[in-house]
C-alpha cells in the first residue's frame, strides 16, 4: 500500500481465460449501483483500463444478444494486465483511492515463485508480494461441473493449486514481516449463477459449492494459518458476473497431460440482461482492510512523542487520501458521522460527499449473505 498515491493493490492468482477481466466489470458494475445517486463514482483512471473493460463489455453483450455465452470465446490474458480503478468525487477531489488489481497468465506462476522468468515477469512477481489482497479466482462452472474421475483429477492442474498454494505461502511470509498493513485473502468463486437461488437461478447448490471449494482450498487455508496466525483475514466471496446465465455444458480436453483444458458453455436466460450479484463485496472488504489499517496506524503513532507528531503534521504540504482518513478518527464531528455509518451504513453511503466519508461507510456496511469469514484476521 502507498500512502502517498493513495494505492490498495490487488493481486489476481487464477489460469488464463477463468473470468478475471468480467469480475473486474462486475465489480465496476455493482459498485456503480451501489453509489447511485452519490457525488462519488469508481471508474478506470487511464486509457488502456477503459479499453479493455470495454472491450469485454462489446464481447458481452454480443453474446448475451446470441442468447449462449460461450466462457472459452472471451479475451484471455496472454501478458500482464494492471487495471486501474479510481475512487473519487470527480471535479470536487484530487485525492481518492486507487485501486490496482494485477491480472496476468497463470502459466506464469512457476516463474514468479523462483524469479527465474523475464523482466515483466519478475514485475509481477514485486507487485503479488507488495499486494494487500490476493484475489484467488475460480471457475464455480469447473468445480461443480466436473464428474469422472479423469475430469476431477484434472482440477488441480487447470487451477494451478500447487503453485497457488507456494505462491501464498511466500506472500504470507511476506506480509508477516509487515504486520503494521493488513492482509486479506480472498476465494472468489466466478460464473456461480447456476449454483445460487439468490439472482434469478432455479436451484441452489450454494453449500455442496462451499464444500468443494473447501475441499480444493483447505491446504492453503492451513499454510496461511501457520506462517501468520491471526493476522490475515481469509474471506470466502461467491459472484455473479454475469446473473442471466445458465450452464449448459462444457468441453474438457487433454485431461490426461500437465495441461488439461475445460472449456464451459451457458445458455441464457429470462431477458437476457446481465444482473451481477456479490461483486461489490470486494470493495467492501477493501474499505474494511483500509480502515483496519488506519487503525493500526494510529494505534502506532500513539507511541510515538506528542512533539514527533506535532512536527509531522507541521511538515505536512497537503491533505491527502491518508490525511483524511485520519481525520476521521481524530475530529469529534467526524466520530459523530462514523457512529451514524455504524447505525445505518447504507444512509452514510448515500450521504458521503468525500472518499474519506464513504470508504468509512462501506467498512461498517455488512458483506451480502453469500460472504463466509474462514479467519477474522483478528489475533484472539
Amino acid at each position: 500500500m502507498n500512502d502517498k498515491a493513495s494505492e490498495f493493490k490487488i493481486a489476481m492468482i487464477a489460469p488464463s481465460r477463468i473470468g478475471k477481466t468480467s469480475l473486474v466489470t462486475a465489480v465496476l458494475q455493482d459498485t456503480k449501483e451501489l453509489l447511485s445517486g452519490t457525488p462519488l463514482s469508481i471508474r478506470p483512471s487511464d486509457a488502456k483500463t477503459s479499453a479493455r473493460i470495454n472491450q469485454h463489455a462489446n464481447q458481452l453483450r454480443g453474446s448475451l444478444r446470441e442468447r449462449e455465452f460461450d466462457a472459452g470465446a472471451m479475451s484471455g490474458t496472454e501478458a500482464s494486465f494492471e487495471f486501474n480503478l479510481s475512487l473519487n468525487s470527480p471535479g470536487k477531489e484530487k485525492n481518492g483511492l486507487n485501486l490496482k488489481l494485477l491480472d496476468f497468465p497463470g502459466g506464469w506462476l512457476p516463474n514468479l515463485l523462483h524469479w527465474e522468468g523475464s523482466k515483466e515477469q519478475n514485475e509481477c512477481a514485486a507487485f503479488v508480494r507488495q499486494a494487500s489482497v490476493l484475489l484467488l479466482v475460480v471457475d464455480a462452472s469447473l468445480i461443480m461441473e466436473a464428474s469422472s474421475s479423469r475430469e476431477k483429477r484434472a482440477i488441480d492442474a487447470i487451477l494451478n493449486i500447487a503453485e497457488t498454494e507456494q505462491i501464498v505461502e511466500e506472500w504470507t511470509k511476506e506480509r508477516h514481516a509487515l504486520s503494521s498493513e493488513p492482509a486479506l485473502v480472498i476465494i472468489c468463486p466466478v460464473k456461480c449463477e447456476s449454483y445460487f437461488a439468490d439472482n434469478g437461478g432455479s436451484r441452489d447448490k450454494s453449500e455442496e459449492l462451499y464444500q468443494k471449494i473447501w475441499q480444493l482450498y483447505g491446504n492453503l487455508v492451513d499454510i496461511i494459518i501457520a506462517e501468520d496466525p491471526g493476522e490475515i483475514e481469509i474471506l470466502y466471496m461467491p459472484v455473479d458476473t454475469v446473473g442471466c446465465v445458465e450452464f449448459s455444458h462444457a468441453d474438457w480436453a487433454d485431461l490426461d497431460t500437465a495441461t488439461p483444458l475445460f472449456r464451459p458453455s451457458f445458455c441464457v436466460r429470462g431477458s437476457g440482461k446481465q444482473k451481477v450479484s456479490g461483486a461489490n463485496d470486494i470493495l467492501l472488504a477493501v474499505s474494511k482492510q483500509i480502515i483496519r489499517y488506519e487503525e493500526k496506524r494510529r494505534q502506532k503513532t500513539a507511541e510515538n512523542s506528542k512533539r514527533i507528531a506535532e512536527e509531522a503534521r507541521k511538515h505536512a504540504e497537503n491533505k491527502g487520501f491518508w490525511e483524511s482518513i485520519a481525520g476521521i478518527f481524530g475530529e469529534t464531528t467526524s466520530d459523530k458521522a462514523a457512529k451514524v455509518a455504524r447505525e445505518n451504513a447504507d444512509i452514510a453511503i448515500k450521504n458521503a460527499t468525500t472518499t474519506a466519508e464513504l470508504v468509512q461507510a462501506l467498512a461498517n456496511k455488512k458483506f451480502g449473505k453469500r460472504v463466509k469469514a474462514i479467519s477474522t484476521g483478528e489475533k484472539s
